[in-house]
Formats: structure tokens, sequence, C-alpha cells
């Protein structure tokens, strides 16, 4: 695939705040060293982030540019937080069947910080899918 994966320079950061906001994600709290980007040939085409709290971590604001969806790039961003993230991660998402496959489980126990996120995200966020926590334990 041939993908670069690093923390995103200045310009790079600012690219990744317009597509969060362009793809609704939660864009609270934004700070350039919580972000892996990916690059192709020089160019952005997806970021994820891990967001620490003061109970856990969160995986977070992962998106893949429009033009270069469906290509593997969104399972190879989680596996590179994954591999570099701590040996607990939770999420809140209303695709669980995508990180089901990269080892994350639906979850009904977690930190208060991911209760906080789930409200935030149901009322902040909507959408006709249900919001589900999901963990990931090494």
């Amino acid at each position: 695939m041939n993908l670069i994966f690093r923390t995103p320079s200045g310009n790079e950061f600012e690219q990744i705040c317009g597509h969060i906001r362009e793809f609704e994600l939660d864009d609270r709290d934004l700070q350039p060293e919580q972000f892996t980007a990916a690059f192709r040939d020089g160019e952005l085409v997806g970021f994820g982030r891990l967001r620490k709290h003061a109970d856990c971590t969160e995986l977070c604001s992962l998106g893949v540019v429009a033009s270069q969806r469906r290509k593997g790039i969104g399972k190879a961003l989680v596996a590179e937080l994954v591999r570099n993230g701590p040996s607990t991660i939770y999420l809140s998402c209303i695709i669980p069947g995508f990180f089901t496959g990269q080892g994350f489980l639906i979850t009904g126990t977690f930190p208060a910080s991911m209760r906080d996120k789930l409200y935030y995200c149901s009322s902040e966020l909507p959408v006709p899918e249900t919001y589900v926590v999901m963990v990931f334990i090494r």
C-alpha cells in the first residue's frame, strides 16, 4: 500500500482539521501531537487520533479522504494507532463491524470519560445509527 505514517506538520494539521469539520468528527481540543497522519506519494490520505483522558486513551477523529476510501487506509491507520498506543484503547463509534475486524470489542463497562464521549456523540453528533463504546486490550 506504500503508506507513510507520521505526526502532521502545521499545514497538514490544518488540512486534517478541515476534514474533521467536513466529516463531522469530534473536533474538541485538537492537538497535532495526538494525530497520526497517513500519506501516499506525499499526499495526506487519512488520519487518526489517540486522545489521552485522565482515565483512559481514546481512538477518535479517524478519517480517510473521500477519494481514497475503500483502499484499506482506515484499517492501516487503526493498526498503526494500536501498535503505537497503550495496551488498552477505547473508542465510540457507529460502525462496530469495522473495528471488530481490528480487534476491538463492544463493551458496556468503560471509564467515565467514555461515558461523557458517548453522551457528546449522541447529543452533538446525532445520526440514525446507535453509538457504542468499544475496547481494544493487547
